[in-house]
C-alpha cells in the first residue's frame, strides 16, 4: 500500500489534487491499494458516505485546525495511525501542514520510505521562509518528484541531489484526453477568439489579458472560464468590451469553449503557477497557449512552440498577440504543432511510461 498526503480533497480542481488523484488511480489498478489523506477542502464538512466525487481508492479526511488561512492537522486516530504506518508515504508540496507531518514521520520512523511532489516555488516573506524549511527537509529525501524541467533545475540549484530529482509531467484524465484529441483542427478564423480557464484572482492577471487585447486593431473575443474572488472586478475593467465570463463550467461545456477557441492565455505572473494542466488541455485539444516564462516555472516550457517566437515577458503580450490576429494561417499551425508537441511530451501513454520507470519505493 501507498499512503498519500496533501491538502485539499482529491480529484477537486486544482493541480495538485487533480495529479494525486491520477496517481492514486494509477496504484490501485497495478494492484498496489492507496489511501490518500487530506485535512482540507469544500468536502471536509460533509456527512460519511455523502461523496460527491466518489473515486476507486480510499480517502481519509482529518480534523484541521483554521488559523486564518494555515491549515493544519489536529491530533486524531486517523493522523496517528498515519504517523505511525510503515507503508510508503508521498507528501505533495506547498503546504505547511504537509511539512509538518511529513517531518513528524520522519522523526517517528526514520527508516520509512519517504518521498515528495513539489508542485511549485513560492515568492513572498512567510512563504519564502516557509519554502527554505521545506527544502531543508527536501534535499535530504531519496525521492524528490516534480513536475517540468525548470522546477527540476531550481531543486539542484537550491541544493538538492539530482540523481533524486525526477521529471513527471501532469497529465490528462484518460475521458478528458479522449474529448480533447477527438476535437477537430482549427480552420482559419475570421477573428482571434482567446480563451482562459482558471480561477479569477489577482495573480492570473486577466486584466493584463484585458488590457492587451483592448489594444488590438485586429477583431477578438475572449471567453473567461472560471470564477474567483477578482470576478467582479475583472467584468467590471472587460464593461463594453467583447468578453464573456462563463463562470466555472462543467467538463462538457468546458470543451465546447475549447472547441470554439483558437488560443489560450494563461498570464500568471507568480511562480506558484508552475504548471497549468488546461494547458494541455488546450493543446490537446489543438489551440496554442502562451503564458509568461517566469523563473522557477514551467508555464511557458510547457506550452513552448518552435514556430512561435516572443519574448514570453508580460510587457511583450499586446505584440504577440498582435501578431496572431494578423496572421490566422500561422495561428492554426501552431495549433497542430500544440497537439503534437502533446502528444510528444504529455499524452497519458507518455506519463505512464515515465511513471513505470520511476524508481518510486
Amino acid at each position: 500500500m501507498t499512503l498519500q498526503l496533501l491538502r485539499e480533497w482529491p480529484p477537486g480542481f486544482g493541480g495538485v489534487e487533480r495529479v494525486a488523484h491520477e496517481l492514486a488511480v494509477y496504484w490501485q489498478t497495478q494492484g498496489c491499494p492507496n489511501t490518500v489523506f487530506s485535512f482540507g477542502g469544500a468536502h471536509i464538512d460533509r456527512l460519511p458516505g455523502d461523496d460527491p466525487l466518489p473515486v476507486p481508492y480510499g480517502r481519509v479526511l482529518l480534523p484541521r485546525l483554521r488559523l486564518g488561512r494555515l491549515l493544519l492537522p489536529m491530533p486524531s486516530r486517523p493522523l496517528w495511525h498515519l504517523l505511525r504506518s510503515p507503508e510508503p508515504l508521498h507528501a505533495h508540496l506547498p503546504c505547511p501542514g504537509v511539512l509538518l507531518v511529513l517531518v513528524l514521520a520522519c522523526v517517528l520512523q526514520p527508516r520509512r520510505q519517504l518521498s515528495v511532489h513539489w508542485h511549485a516555488f513560492l515568492d513572498g516573506g512567510l512563504h519564502r521562509a516557509y519554502q527554505q524549511l521545506a527544502l531543508a527537509v527536501v534535499r535530504w529525501l531519496p525521492l524528490v518528484v516534480t513536475t517540468s524541467p525548470p522546477l527540476a533545475a531550481g531543486l539542484v540549484r537550491r541544493g538538492c541531489r539530482p540523481s533524486r530529482v525526477r521529471v513527471l509531467p501532469c497529465c490528462l484524465d484518460a475521458a478528458g484526453e479522449t474529448a480533447a484529441l477527438a476535437l477537430p483542427e482549427r480552420p482559419h478564423a475570421a477573428s482571434l477568439r482567446v480563451l482562459f480557464i482558471g480561477r479569477l484572482d489577482s495573480y492570473k492577471r486577466v486584466d493584463w489579458l484585458i488590457q492587451a487585447l483592448a489594444a488590438l486593431p485586429q477583431p477578438w473575443q475572449l471567453d473567461v472560464v472560471g470564477t474567483g474572488p477578482r470576478r467582479a472586478a475583472f467584468e467590471a475593467l472587460a464593461h463594453n468590451l467583447p468578453v464573456r465570463f462563463w463562470g466555472r463550467l462543467e467538463e462538457q461545456a468546458k470543451h465546447e469553449r475549447l472547441a470554439q477557441a483558437t488560443l489560450l492565455v494563461l498570464p500568471s505572473d507568480r511562480c506558484n503557477e508552475a504548471f497549468g494542466i488546461v494547458q494541455l488541455e488546450a493543446m490537446a485539444s489543438g489551440l496554442p497557449s502562451l503564458a509568461f516564462d517566469l523563473p522557477d516555472s514551467g508555464m511557458a516550457w510547457v506550452g513552448r512552440l518552435p514556430r512561435l517566437q516572443w519574448s514570453m515577458a508580460p510587457v511583450d503580450l499586446a505584440d504577440v498577440l498582435a501578431r496572431l490576429a494578423a496572421d490566422p494561417v500561422a495561428l492554426a499551425v501552431l495549433g497542430r504543432q500544440a497537439r503534437q508537441r502533446y502528444q510528444r511530451l504529455f499524452a497519458r501513454s507518455v506519463w505512464l511510461r515515465r511513471l513505470d520507470r520511476l524508481a518510486w519505493h
